[in-house]
């Protein structure tokens, strides 16, 4: 019994030491606003946005026409999207859900969840 118990103490050790040593091994690299820069397709639109490293972003048309555009940026884990519509200046934070160079996920004001699927 003496002998069992020796294992079980045993395991539980190399256990917790296995998990603190993996638990500082993220292979994920922190979100920045770089992964976000390129060409997108919005879940919520036909036509592609762009998101550009010097923090502008158009929605345009496939002829190439910009159909709304505004400044964009991210920040506290969320895409900030500034934009001016009729005269008005607004400002809608949406949390980021996932980021990858590939794909990424938004939170929108009403809940709802929008993907954008990298295009370039």
């Amino acid at each position: 019994m003496d002998h069992l118990l020796k294992y079980l103490k045993w395991g539980v050790v190399m256990l917790l030491f296995a998990s603190l040593s993996l638990g500082g091994c993220s292979n994920r690299e922190p979100i920045t606003e770089k992964i976000f820069i390129g060409k997108w397709k919005s879940s919520k639109l036909t036509t592609p946005i762009y998101l550009y490293e010097n923090g502008e972003w158009e929605i345009k048309s496939d002829a190439g026409a910009v159909l709304q555009y505004g400044i964009w940026e991210f920040k506290n884990n969320n895409i900030v999207w500034n934009y001016k519509v009729d005269g008005y200046v607004g400002r809608d934070p949406n949390p980021v859900l996932s980021a990858t160079p590939r794909e990424f996920q938004l939170r929108e004001s009403d809940g709802k969840t929008t993907t954008f699927s990298k295009l370039d």
